[in-house]
């Protein structure tokens, strides 16, 4: 009967969670945090990212919207720092999320139904992973028109990557835009 060889997963097969979780200073004001990813030329890795969740919390008081009101939470995942949101044609947003309930003006009443549609959580699947290659990525949120501050819990599922300097250097400048 031929040994048993003992199999071990390489780094490629593992898939990583990395959590960041980022909450208004104040309501109805953009705040941001940076996770260090530990991604350097020096280690030769990269992430190969799979998913993108988004957890938002207190939603429920988005249905305090009045007649002829909105209110929204938008939570932004960038590979630069920012100082607000941006549109999801800048080159630095890996990934963004918007929830937000709106109520028509009602002739004479503030009554009427106001609908919000969603679990909390958003996820986002990449069937091609996505190559990250910076030293940080950064997470934000922004309640406008908000009742309260707001908070959001991200989980990145990826798997790390061994790869050569020059395509370290490809994917890093691919990713600048």
């Amino acid at each position: 009967m031929p040994p048993q060889v003992k199999k071990t997963l390489s780094d490629e097969e593992i898939l990583r969670l990395a959590r960041v979780r980022v909450s208004e200073s104040a309501a109805a004001t953009f705040t941001q945090v940076s996770l260090d990813t530990q991604l350097s030329v020096d280690r030769g890795v990269i992430w190969m990212i799979h998913f993108i969740e988004f957890f938002f919390q207190n939603v429920e008081l988005l249905g305090e919207v009045a007649a002829a009101g909105n209110e929204q939470i938008v939570c932004q995942i960038t590979r630069e720092s920012k100082t607000g949101i941006v549109t999801g044609n800048d080159s630095d947003v890996v990934q963004m999320e918007k929830i937000f309930a709106s109520r028509s003006a009602a002739i004479g009443t503030d009554a009427g139904p106001l609908w919000l549609e969603g679990s909390g959580i958003r996820r986002y699947d990449f069937t091609v992973p996505l190559p990250y290659a910076a030293q940080n990525i950064y997470a934000g949120i922004l309640g406008t028109d908000a009742s309260a501050a707001h908070t959001v819990d991200i989980r990145i599922g990826y798997t790390i990557r061994q790869v050569t300097d020059q395509f370290f250097f490809r994917v890093a400048s691919a990713l600048i835009g």
